[in-house]
């Protein structure tokens, strides 16, 4: 083969193992004090979709603060016929606040509207799912008593994965933010996986002589499970002057947040509604 010029090619090998997002995670605290008297998801494993029930508890301090917030709305409403504006306001001061109250509890507001044209108060309070995924963790079961802001569940959503790696000092040089990455699992050998590097941690373990590299994987199928151990291959492209260069996202724009995130012009991120920035600013 004829001699020539080419740019030169480095390949980092990383291992590591799969994590959850954990901007994709939910824990489910209790909103009010009181006793567990029914379980809807009773073991960990169980998927669940955003606004399925969980919980269901047995609350007397729900119960006073729905009689406050009908004593406020009665008083606001007789305001509303004959006083002056400071009553008016005060009142709608009152109600405001007690109607807030129920809502930090956890009340909906249609629960909060059923209350006010029936006039019926309930000791019992149902716990909804914020987001969907899988329940990872379960402290709840029937008939225990929990305080207010005590654990009941955690949920993750596992669309999306971390995948965190150990790289060795000596190839820090070569990883930067926004780069493609390709791994392998033992459950799905041959199969590759990609994602892109989204943070390099500023700590190096001093006994490993290892920095933590993250990087960001959609997970649709759900394949990709927390605690896989993978096998990552970077492959870096030099340009003349010895820098990382990378073709795949030169002269675009990216989320400084979801590297994930790519576009051709100026917009905004899709998961976050954060300005992209040039990725060259990005290093």
């Amino acid at each position: 083969s004829p001699v020539e010029f080419r740019h030169l090619a480095v390949t980092v090998r990383m291992v590591g193992k799969i994590d959850y997002d954990e901007t994709r995670l939910a824990p489910i605290s209790a909103w009010v004090g009181g006793r567990i008297d029914r379980l809807f998801v009773d073991y960990a494993g169980m998927r669940v979709q955003k606004g399925d029930h969980l919980v269901y508890i047995y609350s007397p301090d729900l119960r006073t603060g729905q009689e406050e917030y009908l004593i406020a709305l009665r008083r606001w409403q007789a305001a509303k016929k004959g006083s002056d504006a400071d009553e008016l306001a005060s009142a709608e001061a009152i109600r405001s606040a007690s109607r807030k109250k129920l809502e930090l509890w956890g009340v909906q507001p249609a629960q909060i509207d059923d209350l006010e044209k029936s006039g019926r108060t309930d000791d019992h309070l149902t716990i909804y799912a914020p987001i969907g995924g899988t329940v990872i963790e379960r402290d709840a079961f029937v008939g225990k008593y929990v305080q207010m802001g005590e654990r009941l569940f955690t949920i993750a959503n596992l669309g999306t994965v971390w995948v965190m790696l150990d790289a060795y000092e000596i190839d820090l040089p070569w990883i930067h933010y926004g780069e493609a990455v390709e791994f392998e699992t033992d459950a799905y050998p041959g199969q590759l996986f990609k994602g892109r590097i989204a943070f390099v941690y500023p700590v190096l373990n001093e006994m490993t002589r290892t920095v933590k590299v993250r990087v960001n994987v959609p997970n649709p199928e759900g394949k990709l499970k927390p605690g896989m151990y993978i096998r990552a291959r970077l492959d870096v492209t030099l340009d003349d002057a010895g820098r990382v260069k990378n073709n795949s996202v030169a002269g675009k724009w990216m989320c400084p947040m979801h590297p994930e995130i790519i576009k051709e012009k100026p917009s905004t991120c899709d998961n976050c509604g954060m300005d992209l920035v040039e990725t060259e600013k990005l290093g």
